[in-house]
């Protein structure tokens, strides 16, 4: 039943030149022109595809812009050697005119009132080695065994959210963080990305430009002078859905988001592609051999809290009772290294998750896919619990875990994931067809379950850790 017809698959060249379409419109974040051409887009190529029901469903959501960032640091006892300081302004932080005071690293041992607060912020690494065998993983599939030797690099540093709620608590002025961990020269950092207005106003800076600012703090009294102006309004944005009718009163729910933090070829463009590639497969696929009724959903505002996840689940919270595995899709990734402050695209792709509920029977039907079509790198995750410390994944398709909705969520986290660097020479477009064809197994492969019946089967951690299989 994992058949596929691989001749209505669209090929590869297809999917780049969506993807290359989407790129090229502008940064796609909510509310932004091409994000509103992206969901005209979307809906008219559901359309062209004869999909029914092709639905634009409004989204009150928060729009972020920024301008005209600067930043100027000098010593006390050189008040006119003033450096000039080039900064890219967080999401969501409060903007300030003219904010002029005291520097100092960001400490509990000292008094910040009225100053502004200093880090370095160091992207998350870990062997992928370390997952051979642990209590939170055991299947992967890595038949070069190449996580034996690879260092992933995440595009986050977890003590985020505790340094963007300190200043509530100790009087800080205003954030500098300096991007001491990433691997390339940047300044251009969209995160946090969760629409929550911040008190005080903060600004990122590169490795380089950081180092210029630990050293001279280490010298003498630093001061700094910090402006940038920043709107946020209210505006709608639009989740899209569309559906073809199968063989059950069942449904499958094949999606991902439209948004991104800029024009983004991987986030998301890539998952964008991926759904297409799903509804123009189906489309063209008889009725009879459809399993089950599909819909195809393009969310909208990721990048503004998951406001989009949140407001699917709110109109369809009925329908979902009906859904008998929800699938999520982002992030075809190309694997990069670094060189000279410059970020060089590799043949390989960025490890592959596979976030599944503890359903034995899906993982099977994830596993045998993914080895079918040759994914190599790929790793089935719990849905939570990865990154620490989480009770669901960490992407849109999270609602699935907790309404208790069976679920498949795919993505990759490369370093580039929220820069400007997301372009299209880091989409692994071998792994576009596969990708798509393993989907396409899954699917079929769910022909004789239903929603019950895999909801009865859901494991707790306790039980999932008796059952062990490690895959090779």
């Amino acid at each position: 039943m994992s058949t596929v017809k691989k001749e209505l698959v669209p090929s590869v060249t297809k999917m780049m030149a969506w993807t290359r379409k989407i790129f090229k419109q502008g940064i796609r974040r909510p509310g932004y022109s091409a994000d509103y051409w992206a969901e005209n887009w979307v809906k008219e190529q559901f359309e062209k595809m004869g999909l029914q029901d092709v639905t634009l469903d409004p989204v009150p959501v928060k729009k972020w812009e920024a301008f005209d960032a600067k930043l100027e640091i000098w010593t006390v006892n050189e008040p006119n050697e003033v450096l000039d300081i080039p900064c890219f302004p967080i999401p969501f932080t409060k903007p300030k005119n003219n904010l002029e005071t005291e520097l100092c690293m960001i400490s509990d041992n000292i008094s910040m009132l009225g100053k502004i607060a200093v880090s370095e912020l160091e992207l998350f690494k870990f062997p992928v080695k370390v997952i051979k065998g642990s209590y939170v993983v055991d299947r992967y599939y890595d038949p070069e065994d190449a996580f034996d030797n690879m260092e992933q690099i995440f595009p986050f540093d977890f003590k985020m959210r505790a340094l963007f709620d300190r200043p509530s608590k100790n009087g800080i002025a205003g954030f500098i963080g300096i991007l001491s961990g990433y691997p390339w020269e940047t300044d251009e950092y969209y995160v946090p990305y969760d629409a929550v207005e911040r008190e005080i106003p903060g600004v990122y800076v590169s490795r380089d430009n950081g180092k210029k600012i630990l050293k001279l703090i280490k010298k003498d009294t630093l001061r700094a002078r910090l402006s940038y102006r920043a709107k946020i309004s209210e505006v709608i944005s639009h989740n899209i859905t569309g559906t073809l009718r199968g063989m059950s009163d069942e449904w499958i729910v094949i999606g991902t988001h439209h948004d991104s933090p800029w024009n983004s070829a991987v986030e998301d463009a890539s998952g964008m592609v991926l759904v297409l590639a799903q509804a123009k497969y189906w489309s063209q696929v008889p009725k009879k051999q459809r399993p089950f009724n599909l819909m195809f959903l393009m969310n909208c505002a990721h990048m503004a809290g998951g406001r989009g996840a949140i407001a699917f689940v709110e109109k369809y919270k009925e329908f979902l009772k009906n859904v008998v595995v929800g699938i999520h899709l982002e992030h075809v990734a190309r694997d990069v290294k670094s060189e000279n402050g410059k970020i060089i695209p590799l043949a390989a792709p960025t490890v592959r998750w596979w976030f599944v509920s503890r359903i034995i029977p899906l993982e099977e039907i994830v596993e045998d896919a993914i080895i079918k079509e040759n994914l190599e790198r790929s790793i089935l995750l719990p849905p939570d619990g990865f990154p620490p410390g989480r009770d669901s994944p960490p992407t849109d398709g999270s609602f699935y875990h907790l309404e208790g909705i069976p679920f498949i969520s795919f993505l990759t986290a490369p370093p580039y994931l929220f820069d400007p660097a997301d372009t299209l020479d880091k989409i692994h477009q071998e792994s576009y067809e596969p990708l798509t064809q393993a989907v396409i197994r899954i699917i079929n492969s769910l022909k004789d379950h239903t929603a019950d019946e895999l909801r009865s089967l859901v494991l707790s951690k306790k039980e999932r850790k008796k059952i062990r299989r490690n895959i090779k």
